[in-house]
């Protein structure tokens, strides 16, 4: 008997009875929507209520309003809250505010160790900070979780180039 990409023996299936094939098909559901999801993780590839709720602070980062950005995010509630402490990293540190733009960095990674927007702009940050072994740090995990053409390692990998020359 198959079911979507599982293949069972006709008699595993009639053996174990109903709950068995339950457990089966509810394994099958949680391992497709891993895959679907596993992408996703700590891009910036919101959901559509997510995007709703960062949407005016992300227009005014695209302003170049940093303050008012951050607070902004601030104030917001709902969002997710790696998403949230990314921004407010960003913010903080196109204002010039290093120290408070890395403990939102490193709270975003501590919430999602895989977040790619805040391993790039960590990353950035320690260019601004001369700190190159930490940024090429950053790049190799970027590497590892999106590959070498996900925009987060193409970002960083630029920016360590640019920071050499």
């Amino acid at each position: 008997m198959t079911f979507g990409l599982l293949k069972l023996p006709k008699r595993s299936y009639e053996r174990f009875g109903e709950v068995t094939m339950l457990k089966v098909i509810l394994m099958a559901a949680a391992m497709m929507s891993f895959v679907t999801t596993a992408g996703a993780v700590g891009s910036s590839d919101y959901s559509s209520s997510t995007v709703s709720v960062l949407q005016p602070a992300e227009q005014l980062l695209k302003q170049r309003r940093y303050a008012d950005a951050y607070q902004k995010l601030a104030s917001i509630n709902g969002a997710p809250e790696d998403d949230r402490q990314n921004l407010l990293g960003f913010s903080a540190r196109k204002q010039g505010k290093f120290d408070l733009a890395g403990q939102h960095y490193e709270e975003a990674l501590a919430l999602n160790p895989r977040h790619l927007g805040a391993l790039e702009y960590q990353g950035e940050l320690f260019l601004e900070l001369g700190q190159f072994k930490k940024a090429q740090a950053n790049l190799s995990k970027l590497m590892q979780y999106c590959g070498s053409e996900c925009d987060e390692t193409k970002a960083l990998r630029k920016a360590i180039g640019k920071a050499l020359q």
